[in-house]
Order: C-alpha cells, then sequence, then structure tokens
C-alpha cells in the first residue's frame, strides 16, 4: 500500500532547520510547488516537489533543467505517491529503490506497552534496566535541563566521531535543536541515573497522528536503557499522537536489526528519481 506523504520524517520543518547548515538546505517556490534543494556528501538533489499541479509538472522539470545548466539532476525521497503522480507524466521515468532511508512508522501504544509475545525481548530489556536501576527517574525536557542533554549528546557524539565524522553533522543539528527546542516545538524525555542524564531523546509532532522521533541517545554502559528511553518517551511524551515515526536506518546493519526489532506497523517507501 502506498503511504501518504505527511508520514513521512521529510514533512518535519524541524529536519529541514536544524541541519540547514550541514546539508546548505534551501526552498523556494514554483507554479504553487514548493521545491526544497540539498547538498549531502557533495552530491546536489532535491526533494520531491511539494504542493502544485501535474499538469504543470513538465514545466517544472524545465525550469529545474534550466537551473542546472541542462544538466542531469535528482530528486531524492521520493514517496510512492509521488512516484505514481510522475510515472502519469513521464512513464519511463528512471526510478530507484531507497531502502536505506526508509522510515520504520510504529503504533504508539506498541513502544509504549511492548506487550506481548512479539516484545519479548524488549521487555526482557527493559525489566533488566528497571531491576538493576530501581532509582532511575524520567523527566520531561524542559528549559531547566536543555544544558545537561546538550552536554551529555556533545559527549557521546565526540566519543565516537573519529570512527564516524558524519557525527560532526549530527553534533551541529543536535545544537540547533537545543537552542530553538520551544520555538521548533519540540518534545522529549531524559533517564536521570544517580542525578546524572544518561539518555534523552526529543521529536516533533508534524500533524495529529504523527510525530517523528529525530534524535534519541543513551549510554550503552547502562543495559538496557535503550529499551527504556523508547518505552517511557512513547508512554509519556507522545500520548496525543497514534504513530511514531523513528526515520531510517542509514544502512546500518545493527540499527536495522534494532528497529525491525519493535515490528513497525508499516515502511515509509522512498526512491531517487533520475533527469
Amino acid at each position: 500500500m502506498s503511504q501518504p506523504f505527511f508520514f513521512g520524517s521529510e514533512c518535519a520543518f524541524t529536519n529541514l532547520f536544524v541541519w540547514r547548515g550541514c546539508y546548505n538546505i534551501y526552498w523556494t517556490t514554483f507554479h504553487d510547488f514548493l521545491i526544497i534543494k540539498v547538498n549531502k556528501n557533495d552530491v546536489d538533489f532535491f526533494l520531491q516537489p511539494f504542493g502544485g499541479c501535474s499538469d504543470n509538472l513538465p514545466e517544472l522539470i524545465e525550469a529545474l533543467k534550466e537551473y542546472n545548466n541542462n544538466q542531469p539532476f535528482e530528486f531524492h525521497g521520493m514517496y510512492e505517491c509521488s512516484v505514481e503522480r510522475f510515472k502519469k507524466v513521464y512513464p519511463n521515468l528512471e526510478v530507484v529503490e531507497d531502502r536505506d532511508n526508509w522510515d520504520y512508522v510504529y503504533l504508539r501504544e506498541n513502544l509504549a506497552n511492548i506487550a506481548g509475545r512479539k516484545y519479548h525481548g524488549q521487555k526482557n530489556h527493559y525489566n533488566s534496566f528497571k531491576k538493576n536501576y530501581p532509582d532511575y527517574v524520567f523527566e520531561e525536557i524542559t528549559p531547566n535541563i536543555y544544558s545537561e542533554c546538550l552536554e551529555f549528546g556533545e559527549n557521546w557524539c565526540e566519543k565516537r566521531i573519529d570512527n564516524d565524522p558524519s557525527l560532526e553533522c549530527e553534533l551541529c543539528a543536535m545544537r540547533e535543536a537545543f537552542v530553538n527546542f520551544e520555538r521548533l516545538g519540540l518534545r522529549g524525555g531524559a533517564i536521570r541515573i544517580n542525578g546524572k542524564i544518561e539518555a534523552f531523546s526529543f521529536g516533533k509532532k508534524i500533524n495529529d497522528e504523527v510525530a517523528v522521533i529525530h534524535v534519541e541517545k543513551a549510554n550503552p554502559e547502562f543495559k538496557g536503557i535503550y529499551a527504556a528511553i523508547n518505552k517511557e518517551t512513547a508512554m509519556n511524551i507522545w500520548t496525543d499522537v497514534k504513530y511514531l515515526n523513528r526515520e531510517e536506518d542509514m544502512g546500518v546493519e545493527g540499527l536495522r536489526r534494532a528497529k525491525e526489532s519493535y515490528h513497525p506497523e508499516f515502511l515509509v517507501k522512498k526512491y531517487n528519481v533520475f533527469f
């Protein structure tokens, strides 16, 4: 089934805002289309056009060709419904599946309750965490703890940045998020052990049904803490949405296994389109 575009993480303004510096994000409008240009890993591309009328797609494509000096160009992160829209106008369109960037969307109540046989592993991790750290405290992220959460996030990234240079961009995005937390309408929660922040998660409600989880960090020295921060935020922070989009796995094998183990309700499929 083709999932509506409003489930996708690209629909979160916060993603575009906090990553704008690293990815040189720019936008414009043309014939009622919203056009967003991105540069990632030294590759220029456009996100799928939002809005507009299908009858004006040929004019849009010609304008983008002219903008790109008549060189080939790409759309990345195009949803199935948009591919279908484009194929009605361009039936021979070159489309490539981008599995590494598919979003994992879960029923919030499943993440909050982790009930039933299929969540047996997650329940065990969570129960083990509670047993080993009975005095842990979960709290909502408020202005009083922004600096503590950011400091924890900075330390988390800096310990790993030599092996993963992409964390430099994530660090910048995280700083932008905490500086503008309230203005962006972000929400989240944190776990404190022995008085110190050892995990946090935050995201953004993008419509009445869906919230996108942008960042989740935890100290792996505390066994089960990732299961705990996942459950606690779903249970206490996102009570007014039906779905939680936990974004993509970026092709990282361990991350893919972890996200699949929570049994997503569906994945938001994305494709790259070439002109």
